[in-house]
């Protein structure tokens, strides 16, 4: 799998921590021969109406500049558990799967999206926090399958087990902060990228259940996760 070498952390207090995750996986991975710019991103219809936000990435924007064009467009999500997301067009809110995916496929990206196997079952603390998001969020197994496959309850499959990135592949992974809010990491060949701070930690690990041991800011994986190649 590639290296994180993303040096830029989101800005304090914000909730782009999903964009700048992305913003790193997309540096991480050579770029797509024959991709054309500008990438034209626009918002997806949300719950609130059609939008008409609309983002160009021309192709030569610094990490930090593109980071923030992203959040654009994935900061869609209103989320405050249990209470039921709301998809909208609003500045400062959570990074849904779904916009992340749709972001990562206009840049040429295969993508896929996970949630962790028998997530209905709650064995885990893991599993458990996946069925209260997919719970909160129905729409979002849809709305990812526009632009990935997706691995979920509802789809084909049930969900998979967790899986360390393969050598062309670097992840995205929704973990629940201390506080219980959603956050978004990088996994690369080194370590784990926290947009928090800009760190890259390679002493961390995730079990095929989804236990996560070693990785700074006492994260818990939601056993959601997304890949890209």
């Amino acid at each position: 799998m590639p290296n994180i070498t993303f040096n830029v952390a989101q800005p304090l207090g914000s909730n782009a921590c999903g964009a700048f995750a992305l913003a790193a996986a997309l540096r991480a991975i050579p770029a797509v021969a024959d991709l054309n710019y500008p990438i034209k991103l626009r918002h997806r219809l949300t719950d609130t109406g059609p939008s008409n936000c609309q983002v160009d990435i021309d192709g030569y924007e610094c990490n930090d500049s593109l980071a923030r064009k992203i959040y654009r467009i994935t900061g869609d999500l209103e989320l405050n558990l249990p209470s039921p997301g709301v998809y909208k067009d609003s500045p400062g809110l959570q990074n849904s799967p779904s916009a992340l995916a749709y972001v990562a496929r206009m840049f040429g990206r295969t993508v896929t999206v996970n949630v962790i196997a028998n997530s209905a079952a709650q064995s885990t603390n893991c599993q458990c926090i996946a069925t209260r998001l997919l719970a909160a969020c129905p729409q979002e197994v849809a709305r990812c399958s526009a632009d990935a496959t997706v691995n979920a309850p509802g789809c084909p499959t049930t969900g998979v087990p967790y899986a360390a990135p393969a050598n062309d592949e670097v992840q995205l992974l929704c973990v629940r902060t201390t506080a219980g809010s959603m956050h978004w990491l990088t996994r690369g060949a080194n370590g784990f990228y926290d947009p928090g701070d800009a760190s890259i930690n390679n002493g961390g690990a995730i079990d095929a259940d989804g236990v996560m041991t070693g990785v700074p800011g006492n994260y818990v994986f939601t056993g959601i996760w997304i890949v890209l190649k």
